[in-house]
């Protein structure tokens, strides 16, 4: 398995409040902040620190029980968010979006995801985004009022509908899936996926290296804009370029 990760402040923001755990050889995750000054950032952080901290209860666990122990764990993060939000004031009203995918080794990938930022699997030039977006236009392309291209350009697109630390309850998205017809797991925020369409991402895994793709999808995002925080982990599963 050959893993790289990419983050980058952006074309308009000053601070970077993505926050990424890519050290693996199991957990892998992204978290989007928000919030005041420093607030995001700090959001974001303590988010990936929870989920690692909690990470040691998934060792030996399968199916069912991993994916409760993961939701547990996004659900800690959560809770942990929210007391400071609650009693610290620079830190009030922050929050994160947070995917993680956790892999153990038994052929399967393991999903958390709460907000906007994503979970895509590629396979023999297939993109398959495999989060569900919490998100304002989500919902409109869910209830047929718009299209995803109109979702992609879409003006709120940026309003998320749940967020890590926003309320002291949270509802977790949990997934399973095979990775038998998985060659790449990308995971990114928003400031990937609101800058670069899917189509351009599938075309960027199937023409390029797993480590040339990476730089060129931050580099699209980039060029088509970046007006967001920038963050991507892709994750090459067939061991065929190089490993780390």
């Amino acid at each position: 398995m050959f893993v790289i990760s990419k983050t980058h402040v952006g074309m308009v923001r000053t601070v970077n409040e993505d926050a990424l755990l890519a050290t693996g050889p199991k957990l892998f995750a992204i978290a989007d902040g928000m919030g005041g000054y420093a607030a995001g950032e700090t959001a974001s952080s303590e988010a990936l620190k929870v989920l690692q901290q909690e990470a040691a209860n998934f060792e030996n666990l399968e199916a069912d029980a991993l994916s409760a122990a993961l939701a547990q764990a996004v659900r800690q993060a959560n809770a942990h968010i929210h007391h400071l939000a609650q009693t610290e004031e620079k830190y009030h009203d922050m929050g994160t979006t947070l995917v993680a995918v956790y892999l153990p080794g038994d052929g399967r990938a393991y999903i958390a995801n709460v907000g906007d930022s994503r979970l895509y699997s590629w396979h023999q030039g297939e993109l398959r985004q495999i989060t569900v977006d919490h998100s304002y236009v989500a919902e409109l392309v869910a209830q047929g009022e718009i299209t995803p291209q109109e979702a992609f350009q879409h003006p709120q697109k940026n309003i998320i509908l749940r967020a890590v630390g926003a309320e002291a309850g949270l509802e977790v998205d949990v997934f399973a899936m095979e990775l038998a017809e998985a060659s790449k797991l990308l995971l990114c925020s928003d400031g990937l996926s609101d800058m670069v369409q899917d189509e351009q991402i599938a075309a960027i895994l199937q023409g390029n290296s797993t480590k040339q793709a990476a730089e060129m999808l931050l580099e699209a995002a980039l060029d088509n804009g970046g007006r967001d925080n920038i963050s991507l982990i892709l994750i090459d599963l067939t061991s065929t370029e190089e490993e780390d």
